[in-house]
């Protein structure tokens, strides 16, 4: 039964005490008195303290001030609850008053909004996965018809949010014509199917079906999986959801004009899950089958771009597969190891992926030459200090011959100088051994008047500097 129950708010500062206490302004409501106090569990607020006159006990929350001031919080935290019950008592209650100094009435609206700020208490119980509370707040017989829920406020958002936390009943509660509304309905498209992109990036493959079935979501309003040259996919493939993808490529499921295209922006897509190791996914973007034969991702696009990618971070099993002509649709497909005077070569190099280096060198067709660019691949391995790498990239069987080996000696022995400045001893005995680097290609220690030394000097490295003392004098010897 409604019991109407008397509360008095009294404002706390919190620096100082409040130096009026005559001043109160007292609140009157129907609402039953056990759903008062879950409100105000709900709704706590430091700053306001609730005493109720009828049990002379503190409650830590701001029951009325919240329903009252801003009206939607208390709606957005039982949404969130999950307080389907409590929603419900709310948006039936009677016109609450307040009076201030028992001298003025002010009136408040009738009812608690369920459309207040864009349906955010919507959004809220959306994003967590409450059915039962989405259904409460668009029905026009607990809300009113002017008052409800709107799906597709906000461009969507609480669609967005259910597709983002992979509630798939939701979504579909809230594209349904019958309980949001024809009018009102969340639409699938909207913001370039930006709910798609949320349900793709978390992998939720359920719900990037929903959202592009023309029954569920509507012909008009379905998701796009082309959408924004098909970004979807894109973070679908960075994420390796595989299954996702596998989807968004499908003609029956995603329609023959909106279907994803893994060729968009130079193949981006290959790009994103190539720099982050997902074999599985470029196999599927590069098959014929899956991806069509004309919107198939070129393993060879923008000078091997996703190569690097994945050389850069050591993926050697997704590098074989892009320089592999089967697995690329041909061998006018696959990547090039040796595009940029072996710039792929170099990117693995600097991180000291020797077995990548390894599989670049040895690539059909077109493999990566040690010595390109003035054997830059060994400055760069030679400054990070990675021995391994330097001491393949001088092997001549490794690099695919004699001629093409790595040369310790170039740029009047760059490599030795950059080993030098960065303390590496190790690399750079490796780089004057005629054995390893060969008798001619050697790194010289007393290069351009004894650079290396000079380098070395400046940052500090005592051991390096003995090193190269030595090998000077050695090579003062043999001339």
């Amino acid at each position: 039964m409604s019991l109407a129950v008397c509360l008095s708010i009294k404002m706390h500062s919190l620096t100082r005490p409040s130096s009026s206490s005559s001043s109160f302004p007292v609140l009157t409501t129907s609402l039953p008195r056990e759903i008062m106090f879950q409100i105000a569990i709900l709704s706590s607020n430091p700053r306001i303290v609730l005493v109720c006159k009828t049990l002379r006990k503190g409650f830590p929350g701001a029951a009325l001030a919240q329903l009252i001031s801003p009206p939607h919080r208390a709606g957005e935290m039982m949404a969130k609850g999950g307080r389907a019950d409590l929603l419900k008592v709310c948006l039936e209650s009677h016109p609450l008053r307040i009076k201030v100094k028992k001298t003025c009435t002010h009136p408040i609206p009738p009812k608690f909004r369920a459309n207040a700020i864009n349906s955010r208490a919507l959004w809220a119980a959306a994003k967590a996965g409450h059915a039962d509370v989405c259904r409460l707040l668009m029905d026009p017989a607990v809300a009113g018809l002017a008052f409800r829920a709107r799906a597709n406020a906000d461009n969507s958002r609480a669609l967005w949010d259910a597709a983002k936390a992979g509630h798939a009943s939701v979504c579909k509660l809230l594209m349904d014509p019958a309980v949001a509304g024809h009018a009102s309905r969340a639409r699938a498209n909207a913001v370039n199917s930006r709910a798609m992109f949320e349900a793709a990036r978390a992998g939720h493959v359920d719900v990037c079906r929903l959202l592009m079935d023309p029954t569920t979501a509507g012909h008009a309003s379905r998701a796009r999986a082309n959408a924004v040259n098909s970004r979807a996919l894109w973070a679908a493939a960075e994420a390796g959801h595989a299954d996702v993808c596998k989807l968004l490529m499908d003609p029956v499921v995603a329609g023959p004009g909106f279907r994803a295209r893994a060729n968009y922006g130079d193949s981006w897509a290959l790009r994103l899950a190539a720099q982050n190791g997902h074999a599985d996914v470029c196999k599927l973007l590069m098959d014929p089958a899956v991806a069509g034969i004309e919107f198939r991702a070129r393993a060879k696009a923008c000078n091997s771009w996703a190569l690097r990618l994945a050389a850069q971070n050591g993926h050697a099993d997704v590098c074989r597969l892009l320089m592999d002509p089967t697995a690329a649709g041909g061998p006018e497909f696959r990547s090039w190891a040796s595009y940029g005077d072996s710039w792929i070569l170099c990117a693995a190099a600097r991180e000291g992926h020797a077995d990548v280096c390894k599989l670049l060198m040895a690539a059909p067709g077109f493999p990566a030459r040690a010595n390109a660019a003035n054997s830059r691949a060994l400055w760069v391995a030679a400054a990070a200090g990675h021995t391994d790498v330097c001491r393949l990239l001088m092997d001549p069987v490794v690099a695919g011959g004699h001629e093409f080996r790595a040369r310790a000696n170039a740029v009047d022995s760059r490599a030795f100088c950059e080993a030098a400045k960065a303390g590496h001893a190790d690399v750079c005995r490796l780089l004057m051994d005629p054995v390893v680097a060969g008798d001619e290609f050697r790194a010289r220690a007393n290069a351009v008047n004894s650079m290396a030394l000079c380098e070395v000097a400046k940052t500090g490295y005592v051991e390096v500097c003995k090193v190269l003392m030595d090998l000077v004098m050695v090579e003062a010897g043999r001339t």
